[in-house]
């Protein structure tokens, strides 16, 4: 893989990026989970639906951020069953195990930390794999996918969620349509991972089709989020993202609150409600598979 750029794409220093940003935008994620799991817990549901869990089983969740849907898988294979799941950044990891024993499932799972190439787990050791968007930003999907084909048991599934293109996914694409454009920022190289880079889903069944799985599903679900307000929703940008937060970062105090302003009153003219809140639909795809 070659970048557009001057430089060559390295995959390592791109992991390490990763896990930096995302522990430190963890805090902002314990602030924000419960409106977010609200809304994802349809999705949560179906994933553990396509990959056919059942009580008693082993199941892996990769890329867990604050534990989901490892939590949901937890509720299905109760005490019978073991759920590992793994996550680059520990500091979301840690939130993680905060909600699991809020949500009274500690017991049930296992956290450990680990990017999604180089987990160090047992071969065909799991019946079901799951991973809710991280996916897109795996700089190596081939050799994750292999990964995952290899702990699974034979008929194990595989159901994984990620983003579709851009103008489908507003939580994501409206705030930082606006703060690129406010601060002229470049578009990154088409070939860095980003959140939707498997928006294409002929791309995404391939992939899995190539690492070996059989009877590969693909569908879309709508995934819906709401806000108290524009400010709501702005706040909720600035807390959990770190991209915003490092395009922002030369900009003055008083532009970055122009900035975020901006983005408050966008949100409200494209998804405001009668009662004020902010309602934003979102096009989440699903995609599943079976080891032979």
């Amino acid at each position: 893989m070659t970048s557009t750029s001057s430089f060559p794409f390295d995959p390592n220093q791109f992991k390490m990026g990763q896990r930096q940003s995302w522990d430190s935008v963890a805090q902002g994620w314990r602030t924000w989970w419960e409106p977010i799991e609200k809304g994802s817990q349809k999705l949560s549901n179906r994933l553990v639906e396509l990959a056919k869990i059942k009580p008693g089983q082993r199941v892996l969740d990769i890329a867990t951020g604050i534990g989901e849907p490892a939590m949901t898988a937890a509720k299905l294979v109760g005490s019978s069953g073991h759920v590992i799941a793994t996550d680059i950044s520990v500091q979301m990891l840690a939130i993680a195990k905060e909600r699991a024993t809020y949500m009274g499932v500690q017991n049930m799972i296992e956290f450990k930390e680990s990017d999604a190439e180089n987990i160090d787990l047992a071969n065909s050791s799991f019946d079901a794999v799951l991973c809710r968007w991280g996916m897109m930003l795996l700089p190596n999907l081939d050799a994750a996918l292999d990964k995952i084909y290899g702990c699974l048991v034979p008929g194990g599934r595989f159901a994984a969620a990620v983003w579709a293109d851009p103008h489908k996914v507003p939580i994501i694409s409206l705030a930082s349509q606006i703060i690129s454009k406010q601060t002229q920022s470049p578009a990154p190289p088409p070939d860095i991972p980003n959140p939707f880079s498997l928006a294409d889903t002929n791309k995404l069944e391939n992939s899995l089709v190539k690492a070996g799985f059989r009877d590969v599903h693909v569908e879309t679900l709508v995934v819906t989020f709401e806000f108290k307000s524009g400010e709501d929703y702005s706040g909720y940008c600035q807390s959990v993202s770190a991209a915003a937060r490092i395009a922002l970062s030369k900009e003055s105090e008083e532009r970055k609150q122009e900035v975020w302003k901006g983005v408050a009153e966008a949100a409200v003219r494209n998804y405001g409600s009668g009662n004020g809140l902010v309602r934003m639909d979102n096009e989440s795809i699903c995609v599943a598979g079976t080891k032979p």
